[in-house]
């Protein structure tokens, strides 16, 4: 399976109103943004790091000083596991929305 059928599309989980939106080619994530339509909000996350089934990102907020670093892990075709560290530690669960 290439990079952009395994993380291409929209995730989402009940813990926010945040849904998580992947654009990726045949060989490597190209953007990651969260997007809520209950805060009327859209963050873009930094890509430093990707390997064959994760990749990790850095997400500065700046109106609120939250910084995260999460490391985004394939658990399977529609389940995406996420490590936070920073201001923010836990792991959270991601499903394939689209």
């Amino acid at each position: 399976m290439c990079i952009r059928d395994s993380f291409n599309g929209i995730w989402g989980s009940d813990d926010t109103s945040y849904m998580t939106t992947i654009i990726a080619s045949e060989y490597k994530v190209l953007n990651v943004f969260n997007t809520s339509f209950v805060e009327y909000r859209v963050l873009a996350e930094e890509i430093i790091s990707q390997e064959n089934n994760k990749f990790t990102t850095e997400l500065n907020n700046e109106q609120n000083g939250y910084s995260v670093i999460i490391e985004y892990i394939l658990k399977d075709k529609d389940t995406l596991i996420l490590k936070y560290s920073k201001d923010l530690e836990g792991e959270y669960i991601l499903t394939r929305l689209y």
